[in-house]
């Protein structure tokens, strides 16, 4: 019989088979976790059944919690890991750490009697644990977070239900709560066909012990996860490329395919307050910039669905993950959550842009010792889903998010804190501002929209937009497609060129409105600003650390007199060039390895995302095409101990516009002076001066004058004054001074 035909069979209460004693390894990571870790160490030291041994791993913490895991273990059971260190890296660094137990090593642990919140001390008493019986005893791991904390039994409740099951490999308790400590959070947990993190509990669902069985589950959380020591080593722990969130579901769905037996215990109740999902403190292991937790756990449920799924029901598996990603981001867009919207098709590509690793871990699991189909019970049922979707969808039409209501990742909602709990209340209450504080890029292009929105408003519903360097445009797409096939155009006195590629551009843009010609016109020139500020501040993220200071830059480069003017004049080609200049000039840099410490290597990848924006770029403004071959050039000259790689890369960036746009790129070969050019008609309205092209105005009307800008002039001349990223600072300066004089 298969050690998963029982899988929903409660336990009978036998008398318990002889097995040796257990030696338990608690394992306690902490991360900015102060406001919780008094509770959580509480509840690890204060257990009826001690543990062995503990070991805590603090990962950089920016709060107390380092110095409050010390006082509570000592200094020789608390490892300092760097703050990205994942959860599945520190777990692995402590147990590592803290070895393997022997009755004849067993230590002296503290048992507090009580927390004191004035002098923030331990009162506690030593005591010695009881001995083991001769015999080689099962070693576990008990993983916790910096923010459960057990109830006194919790421990003895699993190591019961271990004591009747020598298949039992992972148990889990139940979890509740932290402020609402009847809330049922997870008994047990699965993962849908289509990534969704699965319950099977409804919406602020009370316990009353309606799902007290002891069960088997696909998997259960790490908060409270109990391990055997020898399971954890043959599966390797945790996947390093699941940071945080999933690593959980991923980990026992390969001890099931080993053959091991995933258990939870609802007896043993932990409260869980969920700190990262909730985003009450960041999560800055997922990469080089703090994550957000909807994207980190989409990320890791597409990885985790696509790297376990039997190879036969891969393809339906993508296909359901695709699909429902957007469905969700529609839903979410519909309901006004546009941030979750974005994190869904982020976390989502993130993942299938990197097949490699999706194929390598696939490998590493191999086929497993268990039929796969032996585990479709521990998945939800294909419909069981759709409800929840649903009330999902009707919760976002309500104005609310998981994030705003005090939810989280589990479909559940906190009823509110009382006693001791209120002074978190604030956290709750506020959830929406902080997310804001952390995530200024939508209101920066928010507040930029609202501002050409009011200086644009006599052009939205006044008809085709016209005048200036405007074209005349149709009011129907089909037309448009028609002057771009055509052999004859109509502009000026009419003529036989190459019709612009711009006009293929246009034309599928305006196809996404309807076959509004004129819609999408003015929508592409009133968003230009705010686009520009965007991109600007993604742009500058490695580079500038404070928000505040991006987001200053940002709207600086927004207004720029070269993209205000575009604006006012319809400079259609400027207007483009300026939300795209931003992503070619940080695609440019990693393809070609200019990164400040000037060690680094390009990458393929990169090369291609700055030749394709080099090529949208050209087709509106093609003056961008001789700017990128000079400063090519500039980079083979650096680069000529490794002509050959960088020799090919210039060639794939300054070559495919060429091919794509051909013939059209072919007439800008043979005319050079066509390169000055950009999209719309040549409207003569004059050019700047020499003060204008130093202080970063473009001249003609609707420009403000060169002296207004020229505080940003003298700060990049600052710039050269500087100790550090002296390479970042001159070649952005060589940059400026190519296209300086290109301007002249």
């Amino acid at each position: 019989m298969s050690v998963h035909s029982q899988s929903t069979a409660p336990y009978a209460a036998a008398a318990a088979p002889e097995f040796p004693r257990h030696v338990v390894t608690a394992v306690l990571v902490s991360h900015d976790g102060a406001r919780w870790l008094p509770d959580a160490l509480a509840g690890l030291l204060g257990q009826e059944r001690p543990v062995q041994n503990v070991v805590a791993a603090d990962t950089g913490s920016a709060d107390d919690s380092a110095r409050l895991v010390t006082e509570a273990l000592g200094a020789d059971r608390v490892l300092h890991l760097a703050r990205r260190t994942s959860f599945g890296t520190a777990v692995d660094e402590a147990s590592r750490t803290a070895g393997v137990l022997t009755p004849d090593d067993l230590p002296y642990l503290k048992r507090p009697s009580g927390w004191d919140p004035v002098t923030r001390t331990w009162h506690d008493e030593a005591y010695e644990m009881p001995e083991l019986p001769h015999g080689e005893p099962v070693q576990w791991l008990w993983l916790l977070h910096d923010d459960c904390a057990p109830e006194p039994d919790a421990l003895a409740e699993m190591l019961r239900v271990v004591d009747n099951d020598r298949h039992a490999a992972i148990v889990g308790p139940k979890l509740r709560g932290w402020y609402d400590r009847r809330q049922l959070l997870e008994v047990g947990v699965s993962i849908a066909n289509s990534g969704r993190r699965w319950t099977g509990l409804d919406r602020r669902e009370q316990d009353q012990g309606q799902h007290d069985q002891v069960r088997t589950v696909l998997s259960v959380s790490t908060a409270g996860m109990l391990i055997r020591r020898d399971v954890w080593e043959e599966l390797g722990g945790f996947d390093r490329r699941l940071p945080l969130m999933r690593d959980d579901v991923d980990l026992c769905w390969r001890a099931h395919m080993a053959g091991h037996r995933v258990l939870v215990a609802p007896d043993a109740v932990l409260r869980h307050a969920e700190a990262s999902a909730r985003e009450r403190r960041p999560i800055d292991c997922a990469g080089r910039n703090v994550a957000s937790p909807h994207r980190v756990d989409k990320a890791g449920a597409v990885y985790t669905m696509l790297v376990n799924a039997r190879g036969k029901k891969l393809p339906w598996v993508m296909l359901r993950l695709v699909l429902g990603t957007l469905l969700r981001t529609l839903a979410y867009l519909v309901g006004k959550v546009p941030g979750q919207a974005l994190d869904e098709v982020t976390g989502l590509l993130s993942t299938l842009l990197r097949p490699g690793r999706i194929l390598a871990a696939r490998r590493a699991r191999g086929k497993g010792a268990v039929d796969a189909a032996e585990l479709r019970g521990l998945f939800p049922a294909p419909g069981a889903t759709v409800r929840a979707t649903v009330e999902q969808v009707a919760g976002n039409f309500g104005g609310g998010s998981d994030a705003d209501s005090g939810g989280s990742r589990h479909g559940a909602v906190e009823s509110g804190p009382g006693g001791d709990d209120a002074d978190y209340l604030e956290i709750d209450q506020f959830a929406r501002l902080k997310k804001v504080g952390r995530k200024p890029g939508p209101v920066l292009f928010a507040l930029l929209l609202l501002v050409s929105l009011v200086a644009c408003r006599g052009l939205i519903g006044g008809g085709a937009l016209a005048g200036g360097a405007l074209l005349p445009a149709p009011g129907d797409v089909s037309d448009l497609w028609g002057r771009y096939a055509d052999g004859w155009h109509t502009v000026g006195t009419g003529g036989t060129p190459t019709a612009p590629p711009y006009l293929a551009v246009i034309s599928a843009l305006s196809a996404l409105f309807l076959g509004s010609t004129g819609f999408a016109l003015t929508l592409l020139l009133v968003c230009s600003v705010p686009l520009a500020g965007l991109t600007a501040y993604f742009v500058t993220r490695p580079l500038l650390p404070s928000r505040l200071l991006r987001a200053w830059a940002s709207i600086a480069y927004a207004f720029l007199p070269a993209a205000t003017g575009a604006l006012a004049t319809g400079r259609l080609g400027t207007a483009v060039l300026a939300v795209l200049l931003p992503l070619i000039a940080r695609t440019a840099v990693s393809a070609h390895g200019m990164r400040a410490t000037g060690n680094a290597r390009g990458s393929w990848r990169a090369t291609w995302a700055y030749t394709l924006l080099l090529t949208l770029a050209m087709a509106f403004t093609p003056i961008v095409w001789p700017l990128a071959v000079v400063l090519g050039l500039g980079v083979l000259v650096l680069r000529r101990d490794d002509i050959t790689a960088y020799g090919l890369r210039f060639l794939a960036a300054v070559g495919t516009p060429l091919l794509v746009l051909a013939p059209w790129s072919l007439s800008l070969l043979s005319s050079p002076s066509a390169f000055l050019k950009e999209a719309g008609l040549e409207t003569g309205t004059g050019s700047a001066s020499a003060l204008d092209l130093l202080g970063i105005s473009p001249g003609g009307p609707k420009a403000a004058g060169g002296v207004l800008l020229l505080g940003i002039v003298l700060a990049a001349l600052a710039a050269l004054l500087r100790g550090e990223r002296q390479f970042a600072v001159r070649t952005a300066w060589a940059a400026a001074l190519v296209a300086l004089a290109f301007a002249g």
